[in-house]
């Protein structure tokens, strides 16, 4: 069977996730966006047709499932259109700019029985992988993670109301993965500064994280947009272990139980957590991705409560 996905967006996320339907045996059938040329450059590349909004497209009743790569602010209303049509979808983080967005299309999701991916694609890293297998059942005593970078040049990314800032838009990979090994977070405090980048954005441009989890794990997110060189890593250390994730590199490094390692991922998440949503769509079956609205929900508030903490100096 091959699934029949409807895009909403035709940014550069939405190129992303169609440059790998072919290889998860996935088909465009429709477009809408706000850029109308963007939409039909994207539909005429891959013979689709562009509708002229999403409610359109859904009333066609071709689509086995929706692909959903918009801005951060425009995010609630396609979700739910797909709920109230019975349409799986896959959606881009962040989930929404308010906790009431995302629970009210959480609550749609669940209502409708729906098949959801959200794109936490480091989820399906091969390093990530990797890093569990070695881990096992061995006590996690820290999680350090990073998102060290520049400010992105996504015209609406350096605006709080447009993007909800570097730790809701940016660093949720990190803070997702930090939930991913180390399980809930209990406890919170966070400080941020606001002193080289002053000019380009309105919210931190630099801040620590400090995180206690139900199972006892501690952990610390940084995050800056005030650097000149990308770092996007993961420290773990547990009983025996320590591995270093570097999603820059794609490589997982580190010693267990005295002993060197080191791994090369394939560099392919974007292609397999796609698979994975295809793959439950066919099969009906919500409980496949890794990371499906409702937990990807957790990660979203656990940035908001972060960035609403945030005492910035």
């Amino acid at each position: 069977m091959t699934v029949a996905i409807g895009a909403i967006g035709a940014g550069g996320m939405a190129e992303t996730h169609t440059g790998n339907f072919d290889a998860v045996d996935a088909r465009l059938v429709g477009v809408c966006s706000r850029t109308e040329e963007s939409a039909r450059e994207l539909a005429e590349s891959h013979g689709a047709e562009t509708c002229p909004d999403a409610e359109t497209m859904f009333r066609k009743g071709d689509l086995d499932a929706a692909l959903v790569t918009v801005p951060p602010s425009a995010h609630g209303e396609y979700e739910r259109l797909a709920a109230e049509h019975g349409v799986d979808f896959f959606v881009e983080k962040p989930l929404a700019l308010s906790r009431e967005t995302a629970r009210d299309v959480r609550d749609a999701v669940e209502a409708a029985d729906l098949v959801t991916q959200v794109g936490h694609q480091f989820r399906y890293a091969d390093i990530v992988e990797r890093a569990h297998e070695l881990l096992g059942d061995r006590t996690l005593a820290q999680i350090e993670g990073r998102w060290v970078d520049a400010v992105s040049p996504l015209p609406w990314w350096s605006r709080k109301d447009r993007s909800g800032g570097q730790l809701v838009e940016q660093s949720a990979h990190v803070f997702d993965l930090v939930r991913d090994f180390g399980d809930e977070v209990a406890d919170l405090a966070a400080f941020g500064g606001h002193r080289v980048v002053t000019d380009e954005i309105d919210f931190a441009d630099a801040s620590v994280v400090a995180m206690r989890h139900d199972s006892g794990v501690v952990s610390q997110v940084t995050s800056t947009s005030a650097s000149p060189e990308k770092d996007v890593s993961l420290e773990l250390v547990a009983e025996g272990c320590r591995l270093e994730l570097d999603f820059v590199a794609h490589t997982l490094t580190g010693t267990v139980d005295g002993e060197s390692v080191r791994f090369e991922g394939e560099q392919r998440p974007y292609e397999k957590e796609l698979a994975a949503f295809v793959e439950a769509v066919e099969e009906g079956d919500p409980s496949r991705p890794r990371s499906p609205y409702p937990d990807a929900l957790r990660t979203f508030e656990l940035t908001m409560d972060a960035d609403d903490a945030l005492d910035i100096a």
